[in-house]
């Protein structure tokens, strides 16, 4: 997981690479507003989650941290692109002490992240917003896939 995070982080680029001069990442189109702004949400909210899951389970943060720094990641790419007005920051869930508990709200929230996503790049306009947003779906994809593989007892349990 942790040897993923940064190909997908350094493959989340908007625009191609310039050659020889550099350009900040262009706005997506006007009809992707709305919908970048949906996946930024989703990937606050998502964020959100794993916060709430370390605080609650300390021992999850090593193993939740590579999922954290990848959405940190795709959040920097498409940030720019949204007003932060846009961008409604949900309270903090609050999960139970319990490792099992906390896992099955971190995958279940996984999950919504991954349908807004996958969603994101069926209907994004440009064909630049399209395939980043491919990337962050088999970035989350893949995380998912090891999160369902953790054990759900451990220390702390």
């Amino acid at each position: 997981m942790a040897l993923v995070a940064p190909l997908v982080a350094g493959a989340c680029d908007i625009d191609p690479p310039s050659h020889g001069r550099t350009t900040d990442a262009a706005p997506p189109p006007p009809e992707d507003a709305e919908l970048v702004t949906a996946v930024v949400v989703a990937l606050v909210r998502a964020r959100s989650v794993l916060e709430a899951a370390t605080l609650a389970v300390p021992d999850l943060t090593p193993l939740l941290a590579p999922v954290a720094t990848a959405h940190a990641a795709h959040q920097e790419v498409l940030e720019g692109a949204v007003a932060d007005a846009d961008v409604l920051t949900p309270a903090p869930p609050r999960l139970p002490a319990e490792r099992a508990r906390a896992l099955t709200a971190v995958r279940r929230s996984e999950q919504r992240l991954l349908r807004e996503v996958r969603r994101g790049c069926l209907d994004a306009a440009s064909g630049d917003l399209a395939r980043v947003l491919a990337s962050m779906a088999a970035s989350t994809a893949q995380h998912g896939a090891a999160l369902d593989g953790l054990p759900t007892v451990g220390e702390g349990s």
